[in-house]
């Protein structure tokens, strides 16, 4: 196992310019990390920067204390595991997995030794003569694993791992990822698109959009603590309103307001981001929302609780209905509840910050925090209203 840090890294392509913009983060020692972001935000292209498979015009690659932005990608020690798999169709699983080992002149007792373990550790123990062509996508995707993990290498990169799975195997396939990395204990990278995905497996996150990294981190923190708009949007946050601050309030025409707290301490105009896990919808005229209301256009079960979704001005919001096991029907009008301390501001001046951020951004978060919830004397309108 060893630390990966990127420092600085930058690529550019002569048709699409650049594809990576200074990017620079760390995984630990044996954590999980995993790379978010859009399609063209330049995941791939680290990769294979990580990997050896290309060169950076600038920054540099380290694990642990060694430079290797100049070694070889066979000498480098990292794995990578391709999204398109690239498993041998002549060969079966057995000779799929020890293929990497023959190339490093692994000895035949060692080699099989290892495979054995390998494929006992991803669950295929009793499909090492199959044929490839006769596996499920979720086995295939073992067999892989298996493969760029029997070397032994101090960084595991995985390029999409479940990009391919339908949704439902990924339910579990996500738990057994998990699980097989932490038995085997390498610091690994994954990239995925999907969110879901890193909620599952790891324990940091790294945010890119653009060629750049927006945010990276412990994904409990970077999860509760976006510091950016965008970092938000990509977590899942949604905007409530956005506005001019005036008297202590955001007010959008058409949507309504809502107070900000005084530490904020943003002026001018101010984008008010939620999460929809914290969103409650209420009837309306029991001022006990967060100051919006809105129009309920559909209604989907969610369990026993009903989501719905509502119409504020020109925006479509999810909302739980907690209030009763009946939902109201469509074209009544509910109040919006938000817990007060998930509650994000944006603006462009530096506004409160968690304490030891992940990293520094011109567009700073600002939250109503719990030392302000606990202070008596702040105004509040209810459990779920401004505070």
């Amino acid at each position: 196992m060893a630390t990966l840090t990127i420092d600085g890294l930058q690529r550019a392509y002569p048709r699409d310019g650049f594809a990576l913009r200074g990017v620079s983060f760390d995984v630990p020692d044996g954590h999980l990390a995993a790379l978010i972001g859009p399609s063209g935000a330049g995941k791939s292209s680290l990769l294979r920067l990580i990997a050896g498979l290309d060169r950076p015009d600038a920054g540099d690659v380290w694990l642990a204390d060694r430079n290797v932005t100049r070694v070889p990608a066979h000498r480098r020690g990292i794995g990578l595991m391709f999204q398109e798999l690239a498993l041998f169709p002549h060969m079966n699983v057995h000779e799929n997995v020890a293929f990497g080992l023959r190339m490093a002149r692994w000895r035949r007792r060692a080699r099989n030794e290892r495979v054995t373990e390998m494929l006992e550790l991803v669950g295929l123990g009793a499909y090492a003569s199959r044929s490839v062509d006769q596996l499920s996508g979720g086995e295939r995707q073992r067999v892989a694993l298996a493969r760029v993990l029997a070397p032994r290498p101090e960084v595991l990169l995985l390029d999409e791992p479940l990009g391919a799975i339908d949704e439902e195997r990924k339910r579990w396939l996500r738990s057994e990822l998990r699980d097989v990395l932490r038995a085997v204990g390498t610091t690994a990278l994954v990239v995925s698109h999907d969110l879901r995905d890193a909620i599952a497996i790891a324990d940091d996150v790294v945010l890119m959009s653009d060629g750049h990294v927006l945010q990276y981190g412990p994904l409990s923190l970077v999860s509760r603590f976006p510091l950016t708009a965008e970092a938000a949007s990509m977590l899942g946050y949604v905007t409530l309103l956005q506005g001019e601050v005036e008297h202590s309030a955001v007010r959008e025409r058409g949507v309504g307001e809502l107070g900000i707290p005084p530490e904020a301490g943003i002026s001018g105009l101010m984008r008010v981001m939620a999460h929809p896990s914290t969103m409650l919808a209420v009837p309306d005229g029991r001022h006990l929302g967060s100051g919006l209301s809105g129009v309920v256009v559909a209604i989907r079960p969610d369990g026993p609780v009903p989501l719905l979704d509502i119409v504020v001005g020109t925006r479509h919001l999810e909302a739980r209905w907690e209030w009763d096991l009946d939902a109201p029907r469509i074209g009544t009008v509910v109040e919006i509840a938000v817990r007060p301390d998930t509650l994000r501001f944006y603006g462009s001046a530096p506004v409160v910050v968690p304490s030891e951020p992940a990293v520094e951004s011109d567009e700073r978060v600002a939250s109503s925090n719990e030392d302000a919830g606990d202070d008596e004397d702040a105004p509040r309108r209810s459990l779920f209203g401004n505070a």
